[in-house]
């Protein structure tokens, strides 16, 4: 779940032709996604962004151009989920244009998912998902690893793993792969053990995957998400899937939005 998500600072070999932070041709958000409506665009560019869920008879509601070379909806289609969350927005620049680089560096800082929350309004309270968060070396070696320094180039692949403690859902193993094009940054991110709500099973490996796609825009940082993940129907009759996606989804935006600040 985006959730659980819900897109770190990476272990595998550096790869043959980093990528230069040089400044490119930058896009504007009407060439990505066309056609959006005025309600819909309102919500990309608000400080929440814009969000929908759906199950497996369900579609996209926002949709990128045929030719903008991206396409995460076919990714997570091949797990054969039976529940989908997507979401948009657009982060202003404050000063400063940010940069491919600014995006990769910011999602290297896995130790700082753990300090963010959502809002509960039936409690009317910040509510910490993840208690701990950090790099681990391998899907076999499950030992914590600590963030690497900021990296002035950015690899064109890379894979990743990573541990977060949910309070819900206990631990989370996760398998990252990221790999840029002239334009962007894909971030795709898929469980390697099984995950648990509390002894309970409810998600197989390998049977969720969320993905983060970042570009630099004429108008700021666009952050394409999208998280599907294949539950039990009896297990879904019991937890309200879409909100608890949600919620993580939400963690980690504002994970990625505070990262950028950073790099400021």
């Amino acid at each position: 779940m985006l959730s659980f998500l819900f897109g770190f600072c990476l272990i595998g070999p550096i790869p043959a032709d980093p990528i230069a932070d040089s400044p490119l041709l930058l896009r504007s958000f009407n060439v990505v996604f066309p056609g959006l409506q005025d309600s819909q665009k309102s919500k990309v560019f608000s400080v929440e962004g814009y969000r929908n869920s759906f199950e497996r008879n369900g579609s996209l509601s926002v949709v990128p151009h045929p030719g903008s070379g991206i396409d995460l909806y076919s990714v997570v289609l091949e797990k054969k989920p039976s529940h989908f969350i997507e979401a948009l927005m657009v982060i202003p620049y404050n000063g400063k244009q940010f940069t491919i680089m600014d995006a990769y560096n910011a999602l290297g800082r896995i130790e700082d998912i753990k300090n963010h929350f959502y809002f509960s309004s039936n409690r009317n309270a910040n509510i910490h998902i993840f208690e701990e968060s950090s790099r681990i070396e391998s899907e076999k070696r499950t030992k914590s690893i600590p963030d690497p320094s900021l990296s002035g180039l950015v690899p064109a692949s890379e894979q990743i793993f990573l541990y977060l403690k949910d309070r819900n859902f206990g631990n989370i193993y996760v398998r990252a792969d990221l790999s840029t094009n002239q334009y962007g940054l894909t971030f795709n991110a898929i469980n390697f053990k099984t995950i648990r709500f509390f002894i309970f099973p409810v998600m197989r490996a390998e049977k969720f995957c969320a993905i983060l796609y970042v570009e630099p825009l004429d108008e700021g940082m666009l952050l394409y998400g999208m998280a599907a993940v294949d539950i039990p129907d009896f297990v879904a009759s019991r937890i309200n899937i879409a909100s608890a996606i949600e919620r993580r989804l939400n963690v980690f935006i504002a994970w990625l939005n505070k990262g950028l600040e950073k790099t400021e």
